[in-house]
């Protein structure tokens, strides 16, 4: 199996979708050789409708379903918000039985759900029963998702990754062997991002278990500031990648980058760059 296979995620193309579409952005993905999309929920076009009472968009699974079918040299995850590491989810929640319907639609060897917590953390979680309540509500919502045939992945956003790791490692205690543990989208940007936590993106790949990565998102920065395409800068990318793929990681590896009508010039040099670092190793 290769190391790595390259992919976008969705909401680089925001600012292109007014004029454009989810499935012409898919094809578009293809001809530049990627083999993997994130669907970034608000950035999903016509496969997502306004909710009376949510402000956030719930995903279209016919849409969804539509698109896997026409471009279908893609692999897919949906990514949605959900605020599990700040307060506890219920499993029976309409929007999450909605979001597992489109997750289904799109298919694969095992159709994923990716969680996003979207609120602002001030501190790390580390308080037990914190730990231990918010762990329970991850292992049921996982448990609900594997009835369906879906796999559970969550991103560290603005929570450390240490608070993301604890509650998993809770759920996943609860777990019996026939429902996956739900995996990591590993952010390093956003670790780095975090002003009251000291992680180091390097030191992440040299330790965590290959086995809790679902994917990692390729950002940058530089000064502080996050960079509008992926090459040198504070996140060590050379030395991050040799460290996953010394330790066999395998699995998807995607470009987060800002929306803007160049997102296709800035992912062109951004893949070439990532492809030449892969060709060193």
């Amino acid at each position: 199996m290769a190391f790595v296979t390259l992919g976008v995620v969705s909401n680089g193309w925001s600012a292109l979708l007014p004029t454009s579409s989810l499935v012409e952005q898919c094809q578009q993905a293809v001809q530049a050789g990627f083999g993997y999309v994130e669907l970034r929920q608000r950035a999903l076009g016509s496969c997502e409708e306004a909710t009376p009472g949510d402000d956030r968009p719930w995903p279209l699974p016919d849409g969804l379903a539509n698109l896997a079918a026409t471009v279908p040299e893609l692999r897919y995850n949906l990514a949605v918000e959900a605020p599990f590491l700040t307060s506890t989810l219920a499993p029976d929640d309409p929007y999450l039985a909605r979001c597992a319907d489109a997750a289904l639609a799109l298919g694969g060897e095992r159709p994923v759900l990716r969680l996003v917590d979207v609120s602002p953390a001030h501190s790390v979680l580390d308080h037990e029963e914190a730990i231990d309540e918010l762990g329970r509500s991850v292992e049921e919502v996982a448990r609900r998702l594997s009835r369906r045939g879906v796999a559970l992945a969550l991103e560290n956003s603005r929570q450390p990754l240490l608070s993301l790791r604890a509650v998993v490692r809770r759920a996943a205690f609860g777990l019996p062997d026939d429902i996956p543990i739900p995996q990591i989208c590993w952010d390093p940007h956003n670790q780095i991002a975090q002003t009251f936590l000291d992680e180091d993106p390097l030191d992440t790949a040299q330790t965590i278990g290959v086995e809790e990565l679902f994917e990692f998102h390729f950002k940058q920065s530089r000064g502080g500031e996050l960079q509008g395409d992926v090459g040198d800068g504070e996140i060590d990318w050379p030395a991050i990648l040799a460290a996953l793929h010394d330790r066999g990681y395998c699995g998807p590896a995607l470009f987060e980058l800002p929306a803007g009508p160049d997102i296709w010039e800035r992912l062109d040099r951004s893949h070439g760059y990532i492809r030449h670092l892969l060709s060193r190793l």
